[in-house]
């Protein structure tokens, strides 16, 4: 029996001393394991898995799941052992011969099952050489404890997650998986999951489909999924906008694996999680028309600067002329005298006329805003891309992993900015409906840890916000890794020039180089130069990253020398051949400092893995973009220092501390960027979760819905017989409309119906069941959607609100502003079941609306009614008058 209280780590000894019992029994046990036969091993998991499925009491399994990890990791490191040997012949079960049909790795002969131990991972064969060694054991125990781990590069983070996944994932209440990208989430997912299957668990990988195919909510379905912790919250905010429970995908948080912890809980933490809903708007007008007086502005030189810049915060601001600039060019005297609608005392005494004159005027300096930042601050192949595939399209890059963020858009209207900045296509935004951040996201789950290579270098960050305990583990070889002193240069020119011969001279050696990159731009100019110098390159950044696993295999050739951004030093196992380990190993050299000292750690970590020789080094130059994180005063002295030599390159240990505070600067900066993201959304939480409680109940609880009508009945004296009448008009006209469609497409199995509430349109949509439905079942979809629809509307105004830059009085007034909120979602109830009418043909539809797009209809792509009819919508307008009134000017256009 052990210690069913979780161990507590004294930091004053080493790490491997305080579990040397654990481990030691893990491996007793798996001595006793190695007589087993094939069957008898799988026997003996299926018991363990019985044992486990059979306790009800959460607090009881998690009881369980501590006496019983020194066997459970025991038999996963002998499956290991027994994948390294060769294939594993057992008799063949029903899901042996299930999985034989989908899978490269199982092979049925009679009445046996044949487990290969190679199968193919992406484009590539993989066979299986792995067995857990004694740390490894380790890292798998302080996972399993809730530990950050701090793992070097190479020590096997991939195969340390098998033990504690395997033991959380016997109690089948889910064990998720989170990487950074849909690269190593599909890869790790297809490395390990032969062993996972091998004893009985199910394991699946939601970045292999799409968001609304059934296959991602059984992947959720399955007792361990992979996948990027993006995709994993995005699925989290689309369940809450879903208008039928048969949408959602996630169900249970119990316990997350997150791979490269530190890159996702703090450098992509910056910025919350949106995802947008509702009705799509397209303001690209307003900033086209808008941006040649920001292209004149920003370029005109002024005694007076009409913006200044601040590099610290990547942002961008008009000066006092630079206002008194654009009223002049605008011919808007009032422009930029308010930026929020509070600060106007008279508001609510104004004519409508009035509010929309100013509301005009606040999207307008929006949108100026946004293209001075677009064109001041936001740099192609730094910030963004222009992609090229199929029709260009702006691509946010990952400042931290060098990727691409494809699904992502910026807010505000930045995005659009860029868009035409840059001239390509516009898409049109959607106001934002739901928001959470990665804290409160992972707050959700029972139990959290991870890995990376630098975990102790973000603890103190990783306590504060997420409570999460570090340790780190000792290597199972001695680093001899040689990290050689940082190399200072007076001009980015010399840097350069250093560079090239520092690479010449390694590759005559049969090292290979792997150069790291701040930028795709820096990137792509250094691979031209070297080749314009005789050197021969690959290059791997985000343009080109379907490639990254083949240019990663070649990297540790001899005499090959690899030009990468960061996408290469996350998650990338670079394997120096022999010729190459002979000579001294993988050389990297890192052309600036990054960020923080963590990724310049993470390039580091790509060279003298495993005990293995390697070295690196980095070069800067008093030109680097870094240096503007130094205050005025720090900036002068370092340009003093520099001025006492005449050298290209600058011998001076003073001067490198300079660069480190330059570091330092940045990375605080960043880090209180994330605590104001978190404190913003710990203000939402509450509510969200209220809010969320409520909209689940609708969505789940086929009763939900008439309690909601009957308490609105008696909140505001309404007649039940005049509801019932009301629902009854609507059930008749349904009826026929489903029925009549049923006749003509008799497998229709879903209908969008189009509404109109007071002129304002919006659809629902209908599950066919049979030719006849009845009133009830009908009648409960209905009244089930018209709510979501009304707290959806409410939740997404009450959330653009949030997101908006409140001050502290308003943030103090926000329970007010949320349950004046709720009070509207009933009114509002109120006048749509009052209301509401069917206005035209319905639209057949087999597949669940997107989320992005419900629960509103979109009248113009709809609508094929004469100009000079009434409006299908109820106004009594002419349809030119009213919904269609761009009708006849669309007509005079095309002629």
């Amino acid at each position: 029996m052990y210690n069913q209280d979780e161990p507590r780590l004294n930091f004053n000894t080493c790490v491997k001393e305080q579990f040397t019992y654990l481990v030691e029994e893990i491996n007793k046990k798996y001595d006793q394991l190695r007589q087993l036969t094939n069957d008898e091993l799988r026997s003996t998991a299926y018991d363990l898995k019985a044992y486990i499925e059979s306790i009800e009491c959460i607090e009881e399994v998690k009881i369980a799941l501590n006496e019983e990890l020194p066997r459970a990791y025991a038999l996963i490191k002998e499956v290991a052992r027994r994948f390294s040997v060769g294939n594993i012949e057992v008799s063949a079960n029903d899901y042996d011969r299930k999985i034989a049909d989908i899978v490269d790795f199982v092979i049925i002969r009679g009445e046996k099952a044949i487990y290969k131990n190679k199968w193919s991972v992406g484009k590539l064969s993989f066979q299986w050489n792995m067995l857990h060694y004694d740390e490894q054991l380790l890292g798998g125990i302080l996972l399993h404890y809730g530990y950050a781990v701090e793992m070097a590069t190479g020590e096997g983070k991939t195969l340390v997650a098998t033990l504690p996944v395997f033991l959380n994932a016997l109690s089948h209440n889910g064990v998720h998986l989170m990487t950074a990208n849909d690269y190593l989430s599909k890869r790790d997912y297809e490395i390990t999951r032969p062993l996972y299957v091998f004893l009985g668990l199910t394991v699946d990988c939601i970045e292999f489909y799409k968001k609304n195919d059934d296959k991602r909510r059984l992947a959720y379905q399955a007792d361990i999924t992979f996948g990027t912790n993006s995709s994993f919250i995005f699925d989290y905010l689309f369940d809450h906008l879903a208008t039928d429970s048969k949408e959602c995908v996630q169900s249970k948080h119990n316990y997350a694996i997150i791979d490269e912890l530190d890159s996702i809980l703090i450098d992509d933490a910056n910025d919350p999680y949106i995802v947008g809903g509702g009705q799509e708007y397209d303001n690209s007008q307003i900033f086209k028309d808008n941006i040649e007086y920001i292209r004149e502005l920003s370029s005109t030189v002024n005694l007076t600067p009409l913006y200044t810049k601040d590099n610290l915060h990547h942002t961008a601001s008009f000066t006092q002329a630079g206002v008194e600039w654009l009223r002049k060019r605008i011919n808007d005297d009032n422009l930029f005298k308010y930026t929020k609608i509070s600060q106007i005392e008279n508001w609510k005494s104004l004519s409508d006329e009035e509010k929309e004159i100013i509301n005009s005027r606040y999207n307008l300096q929006n949108a100026l805003y946004q293209l001075l930042l677009a064109l001041t601050v936001y740099e192609k192949d730094i910030d963004y891309v222009v992609t090229e595939e199929n029709s260009p399209t702006i691509a946010i890059i990952d400042p931290n992993t060098g990727r691409l963020r494809k699904s992502s858009r910026w807010e505000h209207g930045l995005h659009t900015a860029i868009e035409v900045k840059e001239g390509v296509k516009t898409v049109p935004d959607y106001d934002g409906m739901g928001v959470i951040s990665t804290k409160n996201y992972l707050r959700l789950y029972s139990k959290i840890a991870g890995m990376s290579g630098t975990i102790l270098a973000a603890a103190d960050e990783l306590k504060e916000l997420y409570e999460l305990k570090s340790a780190s583990l000792p290597t199972h070889k001695p680093n001899i890794r040689i990290d050689q002193p940082l190399r200072i240069f007076k001009t980015e020119k010399d840097k350069d020039t250093a560079i090239i011969e520092t690479v010449k001279h390694v590759q005559k050696s049969g090292r290979p180089i792997l150069v790291g990159c701040l930028t795709i731009k820096r990137a792509e100019f250094l691979t031209n130069l070297f080749r314009n110098n005789g050197i021969k390159c690959n290059l791997l950044d985000a343009n080109n990253e379907k490639d990254e696993s083949l240019i990663i295999s070649k990297a540790g050739i001899s005499n090959t020398v690899t030009v990468a951004t960061s996408i290469a030093g996350r998650g990338t196992d670079i394997k120096p051949d022999a010729k190459a380990l002979e000579k001294g190993g993988l050389m990297i050299i890192g052309t600036d400092l990054f960020s923080s000292v963590r990724v310049d750690q993470q390039l580091k970590g790509r060279t003298g893995r495993q005990g293995n020789p390697g070295s690196s080094i980095f070069f800067v130059s008093l030109e680097d973009s870094i240096l503007r994180y130094l205050s005025e005063h720090d900036k002068r002295l370092l340009d003093n220092l520099a001025k006492e030599t005449s050298e290209q390159e600058i011998i001076s240990h003073d001067l490198s501390l300079y660069f480190k505070l330059a570091q330092k600067n940045r990375e605080n900066y960043l880090r209180e960027k994330r605590r104001k993201t978190a404190r913003k959304d710990d203000i939402i939480a509450s509510r969200r979760k209220t809010f969320y409680e409520n909209r689940n109940a609708l969505l789940h609880d086929p009763k939900a819905a008439d309690k909601v009508i009957d308490s609105i009945i008696d909140t505001y004296d309404l007649s039940r017989d005049y509801i019932f009448q009301k629902l009854h008009d609507i059930y008749d006209s349904l009826s026929k409309i489903i029925s009549g469609n049923k006749i003509v497409h008799p497998d229709i199995k879903k209908l969008q119906v189009p509404f109109s509430c007071q002129s304002i349109p919006f659809a629902l949509t209908f599950s066919i069941r049979d030719s006849k439905t009845d009133f009830e079942s009908v009648m409960n979809d209905y009244k089930r959607q018209l709510i979501l629809l009304n707290y959806d509307k409410q939740w997404k105004e009450f959330v653009q609100y949030v997101l908006g830059n409140l001050d502290q009085e308003e943030i103090e007034d926000l329970d007010k502003k949320f349950y004046d909120m709720l009070t509207k979602v009933n009114q509002s109830l109120v006048n749509y079941i009052n209301n509401t009418r069917i206005i035209f043909n319905p639209k057949q539809t087999d597949v669940p609306s997107k989320p992005l797009e419900t629960p509103y209809f979109r009248v113009k792509s709809k609508i094929e009614v004469s100009p000079d009819r009434p409006c299908p919508c109820g106004s009594g307008k002419k349809y030119s008058e009213c919904h269609g009134r761009n009708t006849r000017k669309k007509a005079k256009r095309r002629r």
